[in-house]
C-alpha cells in the first residue's frame, strides 16, 4: 500500500472557507466545514440546499492538495449528473483561466478556488483544461465496469456486454434450473426441492417464471445470506420479533379499558357456546398465551381490521342482555380514543409464532437450495450469451478487490485514491455500499485520505433498484463508515424555492415522515419571491382532470411565456388523458421515456415490415404494411389481397387479384412488388436488417417521416441491424423485447413531461402534479419474503396457504407488512421529492369523488394523495360535485395519410454514382469472409478460428521471434477467456484452449511460421482494404500482409484440420481451391490501393504446419 501523510493545516483554503461561512448565518459554517480536504463528511443536503455545488467545491479543494488528479475519485448515480459535474468544473476552470471574476459576492469562492486548482494543475504539470479525462467523476455503473475489465481473471468479467434488459438471459437460467426436475441425473436434494416448489405452483413452470426474475434482478439484496443460509440465526431472529412484538401489544392493551373485554367474554364462555377459547384468558408470551391473544384479537375486530363499535347476537352476543350492554359500553369509549389498541390487535393477528414453523422451514432449505443452483445456471447463461447485468458487474468488481485479508489487483491500483466523494449515497444498493466499504478497507487513520458522502434520506426512491434508506441512516447515526469516522452536517437553507413553497414543504413533511427512519429537518428559504402551493380537487373525471392541466399551461404561459413548466408522474399510464389534452389545446410537450417508440405510427409501420419480410405467414403484419404510408393501400383494397390467398406476398403477385384492385391499388402493389423483388434478388437480400431498410428507402419511407420520426426509425434499424449478426435475426423475441424498451425521442416543446423519478435534481418555475389519487400496480405474490432485521436475514417463504392464521400464514404476512411498511414509507419520500421541485409554484391535482352522504372522504391506499393526506384532505372534503367529463369517441374507419401512388424515389442530383463495371466480380457466396467461411461449418470451429487469429494478432504485435511454446502455454487462461466471450460452451473450454494453443505452438515453431509472423517492412496484421463491386462497397480484412525481398505478400491463417482419410496434398488443394477466389480479390483490392511491388498469395494451415503458395 502506499504511505501518505496527514496535511494538518491548509492555509491555502482559510480564506474561502471564511467567506463561505459569511454566505448565509444559518448553515454557513457547514458549508465552508464541508469542503475541508482533512474531514470525513456525511453531509444531509435537503432538496434545493445546493449539493451539487457543494460537491463542486469540495472536488476542487481536494484538487488544491492531491499529487494527481485520478487520486480523487467523485461518483454518482447516472451519466447525467457526471457530466453536469465534470462541465461545471471545466466552466470553472475556464472562467478563472481567463480571469473572468464575478461580480457576485457569492460566486467568488468558486473563483478562488479553480484559481487555486489552475495552480497547482501547473506546478503539478496536470493539463487539466486539455486533458478533462484525468478527472475521475463517473456513476457506479462505470465505475464498477471499470474495476472489473481491470482484472478480468479475478472477477470474471473477460469481455461481453453490459445487458440493459437481462429478463431473457434470466428466463433461460430459470427454464434450464426447473427443467433439471425431469433429468433423472440430477441430485436428490434438488429433485425433491423442485418438485416442493412447483407444488406450491400446480407444476405450472409459466408462473414460477416471473417470481424467480425479480429474484435474480434484486440478487445482490439476498445471494449471499440465502447461499449461506443460517436456520439457527433466522429462527431466533423470528423468536425474538414474536417476542418482542407481543410484550408490545401486550402492554398496549394492559393500559386500556380493552382489558375489560377480557373479564366480560371470559363470563361469557360461562353462559354461551362460542367463547370456549376465552374460558382461561392468558396474557402473556407462552404459546398459549400468544393463541389467546390471538383468538381475542379476531374477536374484536371486524374483517377489515377496525375495532368493532358494538356487538349483537350475531357475535354470540344477544340483546339487551348484561354482559352485551357492557360490551357494547366498552366498545364505544374504545372508539373514542382506542390508544392504539386497534394496531396492537392486528400486530398479534399476524404475529410469527415463537418458534419458527416447521413447514416454512423447510421449504426455505429448498429455495436456498434451488437458488444455488438457479445462480450457477445464471453465470453460465452469461458465459454462453456473453453477456452479463449491472448486478453481476458490481459483484464482480468486488471480487476484483479481493476477498478477506487478501489485496486485488484492482484494489492496489486503486490505492492511489485519496479523496472518495459519493452523490446521493441515499441511493447506494447493497452491493454498491460493499464496494465502497473494500475500497476504504485499509485506509490507516495517519493517511491524508477522506470520504464525502451527500445525501439525503428523504430523498432515496429507488427501493426497486436495491437502495435501502436503512444503510444510510444507520451510518448517519452510527457517525462512521467501516473504520471511517464520520462528521455529520445538515445543510437548511433552501435556494431554490419561494418561502411559501418552503413552508409549505416544512408543515407537510413534519407530519408525513413523524416516527419514520427518514429524519426530516424543516427548511430555511434562501429566496425572496412570490409563490404558492395549490391543491385543486378535480371532481369531474380524469378527462376533465387533462383539460385543466391544459388550462394551467396556457394560463402559467400568458403570465411568463419565458418560464420552466414541468409535469410529473408516477408513471406513463397516468398521462392516459393528460398528453391529447395538451395536444388539443397546441400546447408542445416533450418528454424523456414518456412515448414508447412501438407506439409511433411510422415506427410501427417499420416495424410491420420487418416482420412482414422475417415471417411471410405474419398476415397481421403484411395487412399493416400495406396501409402503411409508403405503401398506401386503401381499406378495399387491402381486404382484396387479404381474400386473395393466406399468404399476403404470393396474394400480391396473382393476376387474378391484381384484376379486382382499383386503378391506384395496382399502382400501389406493383411499386411494392418491385421493390420487394429488386431488394430480394440482390446478393445482400437475405441480410434482414439491409433488406428492411431498402424496402422502406425505395418505396420513399423517408418522405413520410418527419426529422424526429426519421430519428426514431433509424434507431430501430440500429436495433434491428445489432440482432442480425448472421443475417436473420438470431433471437427474434430478445429484438422485439427490446423494440417495446425503446421510447420515441423527445421533441421539443414548451412544456416538460416526466416521471417524478426522472425529474430528481432538476428544477422548474411551475411544476403541475396530477393523478395524485393514482396508487402504484400491485405485485405479484412473492415465492418469499426477506429482508434484514437487526443484523440478521430473516426469509419467510410463502407456502400458499388459505388460511390466514397459519402458522406459516402469519410469518409470511408478517415479514411481508414489514417489506410494505419499507414500500410505503419510500412512496412519502417520493412525494417529498414531487413536491419539492418548484420554484415558483407548485399545483397538487387529484381525481376524486365526493361521498354523497356528507362523510369524509378516504384517499386510495398507495397513492400520493394518501401520503399527503393532512395537508390537502380538507381542500378534497370541501370539494363541490362535478359532471364527469366523457372523451370524445371517434367512429368510422380513420383516414390514412400516404404518399401518391406515383411518388418516386430520386438520388441527389450531386451524388456521385461509379459507373457500372462489366467486370465479372465473385459474388458475396463466392467470396466468403472470415466470419462466413467454412474453417468448419460448426460454430465451434469458427469460434476456434477467430480467436487463433486474434492470438496471432498480439503475438505478431509483440515481435513473432519472442515467443516460445512456454509463453503461448502461459496464455490458457487468456484463450478460455476469449471463449468464453464468444460464447463457447462452457464445458468444451478447456478441449478448445488445448487445440488452439498446438497451432500456435505449432506456429511460433515453425520455420514458415516465424518468417510469417516476424516483423517485415511494411508488414500488418488485420489489414482492411476496401473494393467497389456489384454496386456498393465491400471491406475486407487481410490476415497478414508484409513485404519481403521485394515481393509484398498475403497470408491468410487457416486452422482446418486435415480430414481422417484425406492426404495432406488433397487437403492442400482443396483449401487452395476454396481460397483461391478470396485471395484473387485481396491481390486486386491491394494493386488499386497502390502496392507497385509483385503480389504473391499464400496459406499458412498449422494444422499440418504447411505453406501453400497461390498462383494467381
Amino acid at each position: 500500500m502506499t504511505a501518505y501523510q496527514k496535511l494538518d493545516t491548509m492555509p491555502h483554503l482559510t480564506d474561502i472557507m471564511e467567506a463561505i461561512a459569511q454566505g448565509n448565518p444559518h448553515d454557513g459554517n457547514v458549508r465552508a466545514l464541508s469542503i475541508d480536504p482533512r474531514r470525513s463528511i456525511a453531509l444531509l443536503a435537503p432538496a434545493g440546499s445546493g449539493k451539487t455545488t457543494q460537491l463542486l467545491y469540495r472536488l476542487l479543494a481536494c484538487l488544491t492538495v492531491a499529487q494527481r488528479p485520478e487520486e480523487i475519485l467523485a461518483i454518482t448515480f447516472t451519466n447525467k449528473a457526471a457530466g453536469e459535474i465534470v462541465e461545471r468544473v471545466m466552466e470553472a476552470l475556464s472562467a478563472a483561466a481567463k480571469g473572468h471574476a464575478p461580480a457576485e459576492a457569492h460566486e467568488m469562492p468558486l473563483f478562488q478556488l479553480s484559481q487555486l486548482v489552475l495552480e497547482r494543475d501547473d506546478k503539478m504539470g496536470w493539463n487539466l483544461l486539455l486533458n478533462p479525462s484525468r478527472l475521475r467523476i463517473m456513476t457506479f455503473d462505470s465505475f464498477c465496469a471499470q474495476l472489473a475489465a481491470k482484472t478480468p481473471i479475478m472477477s470474471g468479467l473477460g469481455g461481453g456486454k453490459t445487458l440493459e434488459d437481462p429478463s431473457l438471459v434470466y428466463r433461460q437460467a430459470i427454464l434450464e434450473t426447473l427443467g433439471s426436475v425431469n433429468d433423472e441425473h440430477i441430485e436428490p436434494e434438488l429433485r425433491e426441492a423442485l418438485e416442493a416448489v412447483l407444488g406450491f405452483a400446480r407444476n405450472r413452470f409459466e408462473a414460477l417464471v416471473p417470481m424467480f426474475g425479480a429474484l435474480l434482478a434484486k440478487r445482490d439484496q439476498w445471494v449471499g445470506d440465502v447461499l449461506n443460509l443460517d436456520m439457527t440465526e433466522m429462527a431466533d431472529t423470528v423468536s425474538n420479533l414474536a417476542q418482542t412484538g407481543a410484550e408490545n401489544a401486550i402492554k398496549v392493551l394492559k393500559r386500556s379499558v380493552a382489558v375489560q373485554a377480557v373479564e366480560l367474554l371470559q363470563e361469557a364462555s360461562t353462559l354461551r357456546d362460542g367463547f370456549e377459547w376465552a374460558s382461561s384468558p392468558i396474557i402473556d408470551t407462552s404459546d398459549a398465551g400468544l393463541e389467546y391473544l390471538r383468538s381475542f384479537a379476531l374477536y374484536m375486530l371486524t374483517a377489515d381490521g377496525k375495532l368493532r363499535s358494538r356487538v349483537n347476537a350475531t357475535n354470540g352476543m344477544p340483546a339487551k342482555e348484561r354482559i352485551t350492554i357492557a360490551m357494547n359500553d366498552l366498545l364505544t369509549k374504545l372508539k373514542g380514543d382506542d390508544g392504539g389498541v386497534a394496531e396492537a390487535l392486528n400486530s398479534l393477528l399476524v404475529l410469527p409464532d415463537l418458534e419458527y414453523p416447521a413447514r416454512s422451514k423447510e421449504m426455505a432449505s429448498h429455495l436456498a437450495i434451488i437458488l444455488r443452483y438457479l445462480m450457477g445456471n445464471l453465470m453460465l447463461a452469461f458465459d454462453a450469451t456473453a453477456s452479463v447485468d449491472f448486478p453481476e458487474v458490481a459483484q464482480r468488481a468486488i471480487q476484483s478487490l479481493g476477498a478477506g485479508d487478501d489485496v486485488g489487483d484492482a484494489l492496489l491500483e486503486e490505492d492511489r485514491i485519496c479523496h472518495l466523494l459519493v452523490d446521493e449515497f441515499q441511493d447506494t444498493s447493497p452491493a454498491q455500499f460493499h464496494l465502497l466499504g473494500k475500497l476504504i478497507e485499509h485506509w490507516g487513520e495517519e493517511e491524508n485520505r477522506s470520504v464525502f458522502f451527500c445525501g439525503d434520506g428523504c430523498q432515496s426512491i429507488y427501493l426497486f433498484r436495491g437502495a435501502t434508506v436503512g444503510m444510510f441512516t444507520d451510518m448517519v447515526r452510527a457517525k462512521s463508515f467501516g473504520a471511517q469516522e464520520l462528521e455529520v452536517h445538515h445543510l437548511v437553507v433552501n435556494f431554490r424555492s419561494a418561502p411559501a413553497v418552503v413552508e409549505w414543504n416544512n408543515q407537510a413533511y413534519s407530519q408525513v415522515f413523524d416516527g419514520m427512519k427518514s429524519t426530516f429537518v424543516p427548511s430555511v428559504p434562501f429566496r425572496n419571491f412570490d409563490g404558492e402551493v395549490i391543491v385543486e380537487p378535480i371532481t369531474s373525471g380524469v378527462v376533465a382532470e387533462g383539460e385543466r392541466v391544459a388550462e394551467i399551461i396556457k394560463q402559467e404561459m400568458a403570465e411568463n411565456p419565458e418560464q420552466s413548466i414541468a409535469i410529473l408522474v408516477r408513471g406513463r399510464s397516468h398521462l392516459k388523458h393528460i398528453l391529447p389534452a395538451l395536444r388539443e389545446a397546441g400546447i408542445s410537450a416533450s418528454g424523456t421515456d414518456i412515448d414508447p417508440i412501438s407506439e409511433s405510427q411510422p415506427v410501427s409501420e417499420v416495424i410491420a415490415l420487418i416482420r412482414a419480410l422475417w415471417h411471410k405467414g405474419d398476415r397481421t403484419s403484411w395487412l399493416a404494411l400495406l396501409r402503411s404510408a409508403f405503401v398506401g393501400l386503401s381499406w378495399g383494397d387491402c381486404l382484396t389481397v387479404a381474400q386473395g390467398h393466406s399468404v399476403i406476398s404470393q396474394g400480391l403477385r396473382m393476376p387474378e387479384v391484381n384484376a379486382k384492385l382499383s386503378d391506384d391499388g395496382r399502382v400501389r402493389v406493383a411499386r411494392l412488388v418491385e421493390a420487394l423483388d429488386g431488394v430480394e434478388q440482390t446478393s445482400r437480400g437475405d441480410e434482414l436488417g439491409w433488406a428492411a431498410k431498402a424496402v422502406w428507402v425505395s418505396l420513399g419511407g423517408v418522405a413520410s417521416v418527419d426529422a424526429t420520426e426519421l430519428g426514431d426509425i433509424s434507431t430501430v434499424f440500429k436495433l434491428l441491424s445489432s440482432h442480425t449478426s448472421t443475417g436473420d435475426l438470431t433471437d427474434p423475441q430478445a429484438f422485439f423485447n427490446a423494440v417495446d424498451k425503446l421510447f420515441a425521442t423527445p421533441k421539443a416543446g414548451h412544456v416538460q413531461v416526466m416521471t417524478i423519478h426522472k425529474s430528481k435534481g432538476l428544477e422548474f418555475d411551475v411544476v403541475i402534479l396530477p393523478s395524485l389519487q393514482k396508487g402504484s400496480v400491485t405485485d405479484d405474490t412473492p415465492l418469499f419474503y426477506w429482508k434484514q432485521i437487526n443484523g440478521s436475514f430473516v426469509l419467510a417463504p410463502n407456502m400458499g396457504d388459505q388460511d390466514p392464521q397459519t402458522a406459516d400464514s402469519r410469518l409470511f404476512k408478517y415479514i411481508g407488512q414489514m417489506v410494505k411498511t419499507d414500500v410505503r414509507e419510500e412512496l412519502a419520500r417520493v412525494a417529498y421529492v414531487a413536491t419539492t421541485r418548484a420554484k415558483h409554484k407548485s399545483y397538487l391535482l387529484g381525481c376524486m369523488t365526493p361521498p354523497r352522504n356528507g362523510a369524509d372522504l378516504k384517499p386510495p391506499a398507495g397513492s400520493l394523495l394518501g401520503c399527503l393526506w393532512g395537508s390537502v384532505g380538507d381542500a378534497f372534503n370541501n370539494a363541490e360535485m362535478g359532471v364527469e367529463v366523457m372523451a370524445e369517441s371517434a367512429t368510422g374507419v380513420p383516414s390514412k395519410a400516404r404518399l401518391p401512388s406515383t411518388f418516386i424515389v430520386s438520388l441527389p442530383s450531386e451524388i456521385f454514382v461509379p459507373v457500372a463495371s462489366n467486370d465479372s466480380l465473385p459474388t458475396e457466396n463466392e467470396l466468403e469472409d472470415e466470419l462466413r467461411e467454412s474453417e468448419g461449418k460448426d460454430y465451434r470451429s469458427k469460434t476456434r478460428g477467430i480467436v487463433f487469429h486474434r492470438m496471432v494478432e498480439l503475438i505478431t504485435a509483440h515481435g513473432g521471434e519472442s515467443w516460445s511454446v512456454e509463453r503461448v502455454k502461459a496464455k490458457s487462461q487468456a484463450i478460455a477467456s476469449m471463449l468464453r466471450r464468444e460464447g463457447y460452451p462452457i464445458r468444451e473450454i478447456p478441449e478448445a484452449v488445448r487445440i488452439i494453443s498446438d497451432l500456435l505452438c505449432t506456429t511460433v515453431t515453425s520455420k514458415k511460421g516465424q518468417w510469417v509472423l516476424a516483423k517485415h517492412c511494411g508488414g500488418g496484421q488485420e489489414v482492411r482494404v476496401s473494393g467497389y463491386r456489384q454496386g456498393r462497397w465491400v471491406h475486407r480484412v487481410i490476415d497478414r500482409a508484409f513485404e519481403d525481398s521485394g515481393t509484398y505478400w498475403i497470408v491468410d491463417w487457416k486452422t482446418a484440420a486435415c480430414p481422417e482419410g484425406t492426404s495432406v496434398d488433397a487437403f492442400l488443394a482443396s483449401q487452395v481451391s476454396k481460397y483461391r477466389a478470396k485471395m484473387i480479390e485481396y491481390k486486386r483490392a491491394v494493386i488499386d490501393a497502390g502496392i507497385t511491388l509483385e503480389v504473391k498469395l499464400g496459406l499458412y494451415l498449422p494444422a499440418v504446419d504447411a505453406f501453400v503458395e497461390i498462383a494467381a
